[in-house]
C-alpha cells in the first residue's frame, strides 16, 4: 500500500460503556506497522466523551455516526456538530443507508449536513449505495449518480465517499472486486467533472471482514473501508488494521 487507507469502524447502536471501554483499550495496544493506515472509530453519541478521553495520546481518531444539518435549535433528540467537535470528533458519517431509510433523510439534507460539517473543519464521510432491486434492474448507476449529484457540495479541497450497497450491509454478500472498482471509477469521474473535486477518498463498506479485506483492497485499489459488525470484534478489527 502506498497511499493513506482509512479504516472507519461504525459501531452503530452497539456496546455498553464497559464493553466500549474494554474494546477501546485493546485497540490502543494494536501495533499498526503501516503508518499510512488511519484507525477511526465511530461510537454512539453517549459514548463519545468516554472514548475521546481513552484515546488521548493515541493514534486513534474519533468520528460520529451522524449530526444535524443545523448548527443549533429546537431539534429534540439530535446532536449538533459543535458538540461533536468539542468532544474531539474529526470525522462524521453522513447519509448512511440506515439513516436514509429509517429517518427518511434526503440527498438535500445530506448535502446540508456535509456543508455544516466542513464549515466546522471536520471531515464528512458521505455514504452512497443502491438496493438489490436497483442493482438487478441495472439502475444502480443512475441511483448513485443522483446521490452524488445532490449530496456532495461543489468545489471542495477533498471529499470522502463510502460506497455501501444496501444489499451487502450485514448480509455477508459482497460485490466482486470488479463491481467495486466500477463504482470507484464512476464516482471519481463524476465527482471530478461535476463537482470540481480532485482529491477523492473512496471507501467500501458492506460485510467487510478480515478474510476479504486484503483482496478487496488489492483488486479494487480503494482508499479504505467502512466497517460495521467486524469492528465490534477485537480479533477481527485487529486483523483488519494490521493486514498490510
Amino acid at each position: 500500500m502506498s497511499q493513506v487507507k482509512l479504516i472507519v469502524s461504525n459501531w452503530k447502536m452497539n456496546l455498553n460503556i464497559n464493553q466500549a471501554r474494554t474494546l477501546t483499550n485493546k485497540l490502543k495496544k494494536i501495533q499498526i506497522k503501516n503508518n499510512l493506515i488511519k484507525n477511526i472509530i465511530c461510537p454512539q453519541f453517549i459514548l463519545l466523551p468516554i472514548i475521546s478521553n481513552i484515546i488521548k495520546e493515541s493514534d486513534i481518531l474519533l468520528g460520529a455516526q451522524d449530526c444535524h444539518y443545523k448548527k443549533f435549535g429546537a431539534y429534540t433528540g439530535d446532536t449538533s456538530v459543535e458538540l461533536l467537535k468539542e468532544v474531539g470528533c474529526k470525522y462524521v458519517i453522513i447519509g448512511h443507508s440506515e439513516r436514509r431509510k429509517e429517518h427518511h433523510e434526503t440527498n438535500n439534507i445530506i448535502r446540508q449536513k456535509a456543508q455544516l460539517v466542513i464549515s466546522e473543519k471536520l471531515k464528512p464521510i458521505i455514504c452512497i449505495g443502491e438496493s438489490l432491486k436497483e442493482r438487478k434492474n441495472n439502475k444502480y448507476l443512475n441511483i448513485l449518480e443522483e446521490q452524488l449529484k445532490v449530496s456532495i457540495p461543489h468545489n471542495l479541497d477533498e471529499i470522502i465517499i463510502a460506497y455501501e450497497p444496501i444489499w451487502s450491509i450485514g448480509t455477508g454478500l459482497v460485490p466482486t472486486e470488479e463491481e467495486i472498482k466500477e463504482i470507484k471509477n464512476f464516482t471519481y469521474d463524476f465527482v471530478f467533472k461535476s463537482k470540481n473535486i480532485s482529491k477523492i477518498f473512496f471507501l467500501y463498506g458492506g460485510s467487510v471482514n478480515s478474510e476479504n479485506i486484503s483482496k478487496i483492497f488489492e483488486s479494487s485499489d480503494i482508499n479504505g473501508a467502512l466497517i460495521g459488525g467486524s469492528s465490534l470484534k477485537f480479533e477481527e478489527i485487529n486483523k483488519i488494521l494490521t493486514f498490510g
